[in-house]
């Protein structure tokens, strides 16, 4: 408690020059005395009578004694400075009081604002509320989203945060729905305290408050009976004002962290997913290429003598012309054609007939390599070839060993009028494509020499000079 004492006032040089002052000049005789009657000023006189009271906030600290009732003036003058002397310490005493309080929550919240977990604003808390109230438990009750009560206190000894489920209620239950502080000096006397430690005996309750809405208590027990004061009360709810902020600044924080670590799991998964997907999709078009490929191919070779089809060879033969009319080349069409192959078949069977035709296919292919040149089915036994850039005296050369060598195949022919093995006629045609001429055409020349050919004998050759007609 703040207080003036008389005679420390009595002393300052300025007082005590003012009080001789009005002895000398008013020709005073007067002395004054604390409230033990103990003489601070001046000299004792038990003949002065006349005495006053000086009051400093509503009490007596000493009375001034004379001999006239004009000393009153002096009384009324060492009152008012008393009361302002008092007026200063508690002017100061506030001043040093909020200092303290704004360096002590200027503190808390620095260390607060620095907390990456909320284990550490626990420790934080526990620490700050038993400097301010030497508690002998500090807890923290929140809510969750379920409605749950959780209850979390932090051991510095074992430097562990502690967590257990609690029920709403007790003080920490009315705290919580009232949203209002409170002191319980003595637990034995409040009706509304439910025990749960037999040894405590004194509890302070305020809420955690952001905003005006409450998101916990936090509750400081006691196992002593204790009297809080109106200042620990106050920098007390101070300190939950800002752990309330921290706290739900740091749910907010996990509740990001939970989230993005969540984000991260589901694109993890997402990403192994898609990766799957990747790969089967791959595998999907490995094998659509395949089927493709194989359609393709399917679709130009004649499955039976595995040489291009009838359709490719007139889209090939369409595609070289149009290249050969921009490039000014000769191309040569050579009409194949296997001797008797009617008889061949109605003696040796279709399956024999069919592995002839394979083999004389198989001959034509390898003979014909050039990337430019197509061997195809024309239809039955009748093949074509295509010679790219090759003039008449190419495609002569040509002829001729294709004649020698499906003879040398060797393959029996028992009803062959020419050999006594399977051989082929040739009718060949060879031109300069223009773009008023046509493909055609030269088919239709080929066929009259393959004509001329078997008019001669067969197993042999014929030449045609073909010159493109414009249509």
């Amino acid at each position: 408690m703040i207080q003036v004492k008389l005679k420390k006032l009595l002393r300052k040089r300025d007082l005590s020059s003012l009080l001789e002052s009005f002895r000398e000049t008013l020709n005073l005789s007067f002395f004054i005395s604390d409230s033990q009657e103990n003489v601070l000023w001046g000299n004792f006189d038990k003949s002065y009578d006349c005495h006053y009271p000086i009051i400093v906030d509503e009490q007596i600290v000493g009375r001034i004694q004379g001999k006239t009732n004009k000393i009153n003036a002096v009384c009324q003058m060492l009152n008012y400075i008393a009361n302002e002397e008092l007026n200063k310490k508690l002017l100061a005493a506030d001043t040093l009081e909020r200092y303290e309080e704004i360096y002590f929550l200027s503190s808390i919240s620095h260390q607060l604002s620095k907390c990456l977990t909320f284990e550490e604003i626990m420790e934080i808390l526990t620490r700050e509320t038993n400097k301010l109230l030497k508690s002998s438990q500090v807890s923290v009750k929140l809510l969750n989203e379920k409605g749950e009560l959780n209850i979390f206190s932090y051991s510095h000894q074992e430097k562990e945060l502690k967590k257990s489920q609690g029920t709403i209620e007790s003080i920490s239950g009315y705290v919580l729905r009232s949203g209002k502080a409170e002191i319980v000096n003595n637990v034995n006397e409040d009706c509304r305290y439910i025990p749960s430690d037999n040894n405590i005996k004194s509890v302070i309750c305020a809420p955690l408050k952001v905003q005006n809405q409450t998101i916990g208590v936090i509750k400081v027990s006691h196992h002593e009976f204790i009297k809080y004061t109106s200042e620990q009360l106050k920098l007390f709810t101070a300190l939950t004002a800002q752990s309330a902020i921290a706290i739900q600044n740091g749910q907010h924080r996990d509740k990001l962290i939970e989230y993005s670590q969540n984000l991260e799991q589901k694109v993890i998964k997402r990403t192994e997913e898609l990766e799957k997907s990747k790969q089967k999709l791959q595998v999907s078009n490995q094998k659509l290429k395949k089927a493709t490929k194989k359609l393709k191919y399917l679709a130009t070779v004649d499955e039976l003598t595995q040489v291009y089809n009838r359709r490719y060879f007139n889209d090939y033969l369409e595609q070289e012309w149009r290249r050969l009319v921009r490039g000014r080349g000769d191309i040569s069409l050579i009409l194949c054609d296997i001797d008797y192959f009617k008889l061949y078949n109605d003696y040796y069977h279709h399956q024999a007939g069919d592995e002839c035709l394979y083999q004389v296919a198989h001959c034509l292919k390898n003979f014909v390599r050039r990337s430019t040149d197509v061997v195809a089915r024309f239809g039955g036994e009748e093949f074509v070839i295509i010679l790219s850039n090759t003039n008449r005296f190419g495609a002569k050369k040509v002829a001729e060993k294709l004649c020698q060598a499906v003879e040398s195949l060797k393959i029996p022919h028992y009803h062959s009028q020419c050999s006594p093995y399977v051989t082929m006629s040739l009718g060949v045609a060879t031109t300069i494509p223009t773009s008023q001429g046509s493909p055609e055409r030269l088919i239709e020349a080929a066929d009259k020499a393959l004509y001329q050919a078997k008019l001669k004998g067969r197993n042999c050759f014929s030449l045609a000079e073909f010159i493109p007609v414009i249509i």
